[in-house]
């Protein structure tokens, strides 16, 4: 939608075409993505490495998410991180959301 917002993760993944030589990657993708609608780009990889985890991208794109969302508060993202996951990775999830909602 001209009108939506899209979160994008500033990563560049290589799909299997790509590797192997069959097509090349798009220069620019976000420039050429904000001519469709707003972008909003986070590099979400080094967020999550902050965080302590790469595999917390995710949750640091919850957190940019989270930014559109005012009506749902931050206490509440933060309680559902506290519901949902393993104890043990409470505090680097809750970490990982605050830098993407800082983002």
């Amino acid at each position: 939608s001209k009108n939506g917002t899209l979160i994008t993760n500033t990563a560049e993944i290589y799909p299997i075409t790509v590797i192997t030589g069959a097509m090349t990657y798009p220069e620019n993708p976000t420039q050429k993505l904000s001519e469709i609608c707003s972008v909003k780009a986070v590099d979400a990889l080094s967020l999550a490495r902050e965080a302590g985890s790469e595999k917390a991208v995710n949750v640091v794109l919850m957190g940019v998410l989270s930014r559109f969302m005012p009506e749902i508060e931050q206490a509440s993202w933060l309680e559902a991180i506290e519901t949902l996951v393993k104890p043990k990775f409470i505090e680097l999830n809750k970490k990982a959301f605050l830098l993407g909602r800082e983002a």
